[in-house]
């Protein structure tokens, strides 16, 4: 078979039985899909829906890289170039994120190198600094990481086993929480899971507040209406919303995939933090995911272990467990890095002030 150009840059013999791709069109979806679902570590991070997420929504740039053994796919990263700062120009307000990979059939080193490397030469001029953020335990091929110019980091996520018991759960939470959950419902809040396609003005409008006042960048709304628009079926995306005297006072913006609740974006407003919505709807999404056969309440991350960090002792007090999966770091441009660091210090300087 003869490829054109265009072709030959996306798809790249290493080996006489290893493919290295770069063209998402060149990868059967389906394959893709079922690729990701049977892989013991797939998540919704690494699916062809969230590459169409990226793909349409502003601000954001997906970079696949796949690798195709003896004709069948053995291994996918799927990376995702976030511009942090608008009006920055180029790599400047660039970082690129890989969550939950790569996947890697039968961790085989070979293609996890293979992947690796041609990931490493595609996002050099295009990124500042590559974050892999771990899933799952990867301590089986972390030289690959290390060879390859990434640095670990311990970093912890708390997982909540859904299989247990209602009894058990909720005689795992701590004391203080079960009675914010049960004062919330003596207050007349309730939980209720928004239609798939309905109006995101008001969880949205508190996620806004929320991280105006932490200082950090959202995404603009149409990014979640992207969810939205992809994430129907398999995976779902589901939007929680607290409601006291009809009026939305808390919200989770949750991943479904597989057996796994992904809490993605949450939130509150802080003038009803004394109605305890907050408490209350992980608590209620708990209990829908174990109605609707989910075996993992994923709190999405909880810092470093080294690091004092409220938010991981807010979390483990739903009685989660604790995992040290860790995550990888990589500084492509060094010194513009250290610019853009500075930048970013500035920026919030003048749009939080």
């Amino acid at each position: 078979m003869t490829f054109n150009t265009t072709v030959q840059e996306s798809l790249g013999k290493v080996a006489e039985d290893l493919e290295i791709i770069t063209d998402s069109s060149m990868i059967d979806r389906k394959s893709w899909s079922d690729f990701v679902r049977n892989n013991l570590h797939g998540n919704v991070f690494q699916t062809p829906q969230m590459y169409d997420v990226f793909e349409q929504a502003e601000g954001f740039t997906p970079i696949l890289i796949a690798a195709r053994k003896n004709g069948k796919i053995s291994g996918v990263l799927l990376a995702v170039i976030q511009k942090e700062i608008k009006g920055v120009p180029g790599i400047l307000a660039n970082r690129a994120i890989i969550r939950g990979a790569p996947l890697i059939d039968n961790e085989d080193e070979e293609v996890l190198n293979q992947i690796l490397i041609k990931f490493n030469e595609k996002i050099q001029t295009k990124a500042l600094i590559t974050q892999i953020r771990n899933w799952a335990d990867t301590s089986n091929y972390k030289s690959v990481f290390l060879q390859c110019g990434y640095r670990y980091q311990d970093h912890l996520n708390i997982l909540l086993d859904l299989e247990q018991s209602e009894e058990v759960i909720w005689k795992n939470i701590n004391r203080e929480k079960r009675k914010s959950i049960n004062k919330a419902y003596r207050e007349g809040v309730r939980v209720e899971l928004e239609s798939p396609h309905g109006d995101l003005t008001a969880t949205y409008s508190i996620l806004q507040q929320l991280y105006k006042r932490i200082q950090l960048p959202y995404p603009d709304i149409d990014f979640f209406k992207k969810w939205q628009r992809n994430f129907d079926v398999e995976p779902r995306f589901l939007v929680f919303a607290a409601k006291w005297d009809k009026e939305t006072i808390a919200f989770r913006y949750v991943l479904a995939y597989k057996n796994v609740l992904y809490i993605s974006y949450a939130g509150a407003l802080s003038k009803y933090y004394p109605k305890c919505a907050n408490d209350l709807i992980n608590w209620e999404v708990m209990l829908w995911g174990k109605e609707n056969g989910y075996t993992v309440y994923d709190f999405a991350g909880a810092g470093s272990p080294h690091v004092p960090y409220g938010v991981r002792v807010n979390k483990m007090k739903f009685g989660g467990q604790t995992c040290n999966i860790g995550r990888y770091e990589k500084i492509n441009r060094p010194i513009l890095f250290f610019i853009a660091k500075f930048g970013f210090y500035l920026w919030k300087k003048i749009s939080f002030k």
